[in-house]
């Protein structure tokens, strides 16, 4: 594979901006269960491995959510006035009623825990219509599961009851965690940034809690979600009404495909070879990344020379506007030629969250009502210029990484000659790094020889 490097492509994108120096992050994650019935618990993934969105090259991306999607519980403060005393006491009773609620829910485990555990976790999702949940014991590090009675499933929705904000909106989500020496603690998920898929209750039981506790504003995942159950953004149905209308497409200035194709694989050997689960992948002939704020996006290669870059920021404007608001949505495939179907775009496009769409024919890229690339950078990994990416694959591998190696690793790549001494030299930092799986996602790409 032959692949040309297009940097002039930045003159029209005004530039690379400033680079975080946030790179991934290994951090473990308690995984939650689905479609669990009230009183049983199912084995949750606990070995996930969760990670800081992958750094950002593109300009104007949005910040990261000042909370994540599991917030730390609330403060129940009461009004500055000093005289408000009644205000203060609800607020310290609600304090201690949390407090002794979560206390008794873990109780609850406890007779059933081994020997030597070291620390409890447990976490729900959580509506007036359903409840999921799981649990586990670390013992020596390693995960053990654990039922849960229904007296627990109980406590946590008194819980959720007693902790619903002066605003009257209540969580969606909880984690609880209890070390074996210390008192328990929670953080709880208000579903302002989306929850993992494998969190998520299914969408009536959202739409149910919204008649019992409304909220003036819908987190744009819900909101697509909910006009899609309403048939409103049903993606079959605005394709077809895309092709009908016959809009003409725009132009966009962008990298070539194959020099995207090429960087983002280099960033996924990276994510690879650090063993996160986070961030770019090759899968076949499809690019996937998913950051840790809810934003991703896919670079799906087609027959004869063309592809998709399709996906969705966590918190897009225009669907927030549209939504909440009454703005129109976006016409994202206006113009949309008749070879781009539903089987070439991301996952969000089905539930309504996707933001931006870019179609290339082999010679350029197009798009209907997207935003230009550069506002799009918390969904895609860095990889504006050569440079972009090494600042990136050098923060993944740390400080033991070769700037001089991975540079040399970037050029090959970007050629379709990347050979074994070049991987290893470049991912060789230490003896944990996975060499063969960084060279496999290369490999899959088509750039290797």
């Amino acid at each position: 594979m032959t692949i040309e490097n297009h940097d002039c492509a930045l003159d029209a994108a005004k530039g690379e901006p400033d680079i975080p120096d946030v790179a991934f992050s290994l951090t473990t994650e308690f995984g939650i269960g689905t479609a669990n019935v009230a009183t049983t618990s199912t084995r949750p993934t606990v070995s996930a491995i969760s990670a800081t969105t992958a750094v950002s090259a593109m300009a104007a991306a949005p910040e990261p959510p000042a909370a994540s999607a599991s917030t730390p519980a609330p403060e129940f403060a009461a009004p500055a006035a000093a005289d408000d005393h009644a205000a203060e006491d609800r607020a310290a009773e609600m304090r201690r009623s949390a407090e002794e609620l979560v206390t008794a829910i873990t109780d609850l485990l406890l007779p059933t825990a081994p020997p030597d555990w070291q620390q409890l976790r447990m976490g729900f999702s959580v509506t007036v219509a359903a409840v999921s949940g799981d649990a586990v014991f670390l013992v020596d590090d390693e995960p053990l599961a654990a039922e849960i009675p229904t007296a627990a499933v109980e406590l946590v929705q008194a819980l959720r009851m007693v902790t619903v904000r002066p605003d009257g909106s209540a969580w969606w989500h909880v984690t609880v965690v209890r070390d074996r020496t210390g008192t328990p603690r929670c953080e709880f998920g208000y579903g302002d940034v989306a929850f993992p898929v494998e969190r998520l209750l299914p969408t009536a039981a959202y739409r149910a809690d919204l008649e019992h506790f409304s909220r003036e504003r819908l987190p744009v995942w819900l909101a697509g979600r909910l006009r899609v159950e309403d048939d409103a953004q049903q993606l079959p149905r605005v394709l077809a009404r895309a092709r009908l209308d016959r809009a003409p497409a725009t132009p966009v200035p962008f990298l070539t495909a194959p020099t995207v194709w090429a960087r983002w694989a280099t960033v996924a050997a990276a994510a690879v070879a650090i063993g996160t689960e986070w961030g770019p992948r090759l899968l076949g002939s499809t690019a996937a990344f998913e950051g840790t704020d809810g934003s991703g996006s896919t670079l799906h290669l087609l027959p004869r020379g063309r592809a998709v870059l399709s996906g969705g920021l966590w918190n897009a404007p225009e669907l927030a506007a549209a939504y909440n608001d009454g703005a129109p949505v976006p016409e994202y495939y206006a113009g949309v030629p008749d070879w781009l179907d539903g089987a070439a775009l991301n996952h969000r496009a089905f539930t309504a969250q996707l933001s931006f769409c870019y179609w290339w024919d082999g010679t350029g890229w197009s798009s209907g009502q997207s935003p230009a690339p550069t506002t799009i950078g918390a969904a895609i990994p860095g990889l504006w210029t050569p440079a972009t990416v090494v600042d990136v694959v050098c923060g993944v591998l740390g400080a033991s990484a070769s700037r001089p190696a991975v540079a040399d690793l970037v050029a090959a790549a970007e050629s379709g000659s990347v050979t074994r001494e070049l991987a290893t030299a470049a991912f060789t930092t230490d003896e944990d790094t996975d060499v063969p799986g960084a060279w496999s996602q290369l490999a899959v790409a088509g750039l290797t020889r």
